[in-house]
């Protein structure tokens, strides 16, 4: 195990004594926090220094301060739109890297504090608000935001209509997966982060997008077979499967046969089933930071299983997109950055292999 493994696991083996300290310390010194933001706010302050520390755990570990940047440049947005100043993140994150320096000897402190001092540097040029993910002009732009409107309406309905009559005019279905399908979960995610819709509202637009996908199903399974075989699937723990979902059915219209296994797989239980029915080729995903760690723990139990250590291995999701390194880093063979280079790079790999 090297070094910086080491220093992030330190890191969440302190979580708990590190926030504490994080927030006495800052209440202390500014007990005007509690009247602008209340005893819920302190709760909050609590649970975000904890996933501050889940995510710098993973940039150390993996030597890629880059990953707590974009990290914190999500956060940043996020507390601005729900009324927290941006002097109080950089207060927090000052904060959290002087309890880390006395919290750690000094080695451990120096490694562990250069993602946090990365995004100091790199705070006051992070926007207040993400792009937007659809755009009006482009081809399908007015396609996906309506569809997306549909949703957020509650209008399942016509959101099914929408996409049965984009079909019929001859638009391709992997151009609805990608423009549209892929597009407007992005922009459910940023509506989110900028508190301009409800979780209810984000879990409702993603499980009607889930439902119409299925109703695809059977037309995708006639399309000719390769004789090559897919496994797609999350880790365990991560619950966001969309992403990956739209990978599988990629490689089903591409001719393979994927055997899609959703979100949260239990690693004990995947690799029982992957020696039973060894594929080609296997694609993972990990859309939040903290899950990377839990890839790499499984491609290494992969490579310990005699059926299994040949087959290769992609990688893809937001931090593999943020970090072009990190596949490297968690002993994948390649990563992809959408659906249809997940194929392409399957293809190329299992030829090399």
């Amino acid at each position: 195990m090297n070094w910086a493994v080491l220093i992030a696991k330190r890191i969440l083996e302190c979580k708990q004594a590190i926030t504490a300290e994080v927030i006495a310390t800052d209440y202390s010194r500014r007990p005007e926090l509690m009247f602008r933001y209340g005893e819920r706010g302190r709760m909050l302050y609590k649970r975000d220094n904890d996933y501050h520390l889940d995510f710098l755990a993973e940039a150390i570990g993996h030597d890629e301060p880059a990953l707590f940047v974009d990290y914190i440049a999500w956060v940043k947005s996020m507390l601005i739109s729900r009324g927290v100043r941006v002097e109080d993140l950089v207060e927090n994150l000052l904060l959290l890297k002087t309890v880390i320096m006395q919290q750690l000897i000094d080695d451990e402190a120096t490694t562990a504090i250069v993602p946090i001092e990365a995004a100091l540097a790199h705070l006051p040029r992070l926007p207040e608000s993400p792009p937007d993910f659809i755009s009006v002009e482009t081809s399908l732009g007015r396609l996906t935001q309506d569809y997306l409107n549909y949703l957020l309406q509650g209008n399942r309905r016509e959101a099914v209509q929408l996409i049965d009559q984009a079909l019929a005019a001859g638009v391709p279905l992997k151009q609805i997966y990608l423009d549209v399908f892929q597009r407007s979960q992005r922009e459910i995610g940023r509506l989110w982060q900028m508190n301009r819709i409800t979780v209810a509202q984000e879990h409702f637009c993603t499980a009607a997008t889930m439902t119409i996908m299925n109703q695809f199903y059977r037309s995708i399974l006639e399309v000719p077979k390769t004789g090559l075989r897919a496994a797609a699937l999350c880790v365990a723990g991560d619950l966001h499967e969309i992403g990956v979902r739209i990978v599988a059915d990629f490689f089903d219209l591409a001719g393979w046969d994927c055997d899609y296994y959703g979100a949260n797989t239990p690693s004990k239980d995947l690799l029982a089933t992957l020696e039973q029915h060894p594929p080609d080729i296997i694609a993972l995903s990990a859309t939040m930071t903290y899950h990377v760690t839990a890839v790499g723990d499984l491609i290494e139990k992969l490579r310990k299983q005699p059926l299994l250590k040949k087959i290769p291995v992609i990688v893809g999701g937001r931090p593999f997109l943020v970090a072009d390194r990190l596949w490297r880093s968690v002993g994948a063979d390649g990563w992809a950055a959408d659906a249809e280079s997940a194929v392409s790079k399957a293809m190329e790999l299992v030829k090399r292999n």
